[in-house]
């Protein structure tokens, strides 16, 4: 079964300041991760993002207070160090962070739905997709467009290649309700959730076949920040 738990950043967690008080409750590595970024924004989603990841695999795991050591692989993938078969996947957009848990490799994105120039679906999208997509009332397009990238996001982070495989490289095929990979035999055996966190945000959640329905909890960081160990 895999656990999704959602995270929606509130105005006072914006505050001036406000990600150095969380460095506490994560180690040093991940301190230094919050630290080389830029701009305030940057550094609040990236310590919320840890601080998520450490709660959401402590209560899968049933212990909110394990010691969790992650790592990054080559591509930015995430691993949990001291758990083999536990695996985690991250993504933040705007005011929400999500966290995916399962028992196999997976991915997880979150996009706000924004107006963009559809000519990227030609760079981007394979000519099938196009097709659905320009086939749409001009109302729809965007929202599907969000849809698409957001399962191509999901799928690229779960096989643990990110962008550096083409987004045109597979297929989606919308299929009543959900949708199917296609186009190549590694994403044929993957299965994919989306789902609508408000009415700007979506989120897909890709894990390999048979893939059963996720459980998606909510939290906020007060609530995580009561949870977890604090760091020296």
């Amino acid at each position: 079964m895999i656990k999704v738990y959602v995270l929606q950043l509130e105005e006072s967690d914006h505050q001036p300041g406000f990600p150095e008080v969380l460095l506490g409750c994560i180690p040093q590595e991940g301190r230094t991760r919050v630290k080389d970024r830029l701009s305030n924004t940057s550094k609040l989603q990236t310590v919320a993002g840890e601080l998520l990841a450490r709660y959401s695999i402590g209560l899968y795991i049933g212990n909110p207070q394990q010691e969790i050591r992650l790592s990054f692989g080559e591509k930015g993938k995430p691993h949990i160090e001291n758990f083999e078969n536990v695996h985690f996947n991250i993504s933040h957009s705007g005011q929400y962070i999500v966290c995916a848990v399962g028992p196999d490799e997976l991915g997880i994105d979150v996009e706000r739905v924004r107006q963009v120039n559809l000519r990227i679906a030609e760079r981007f999208f394979s000519p099938s997709e196009i097709r659905d997509l320009m086939s749409l009332a001009e109302s729809e397009r965007m929202a599907y467009f969000i849809t698409l990238w957001t399962i191509k996001e999901s799928f690229l982070k779960a096989i643990g290649r990110g962008l550096t495989q083409h987004l045109n490289s597979f297929t989606i095929v919308k299929n009543g309700e959900s949708y199917l990979l296609t186009g190549n035999e590694e994403a044929a055996g993957f299965g994919i959730e989306t789902h609508s966190l408000s009415d700007e945000y979506l989120m897909a959640v890709c894990a390999p076949l048979p893939l059963s329905s996720s459980e998606i909890f909510h939290t906020t960081l007060a609530e995580i920040r009561i949870s977890l160990p604090e760091y020296s």
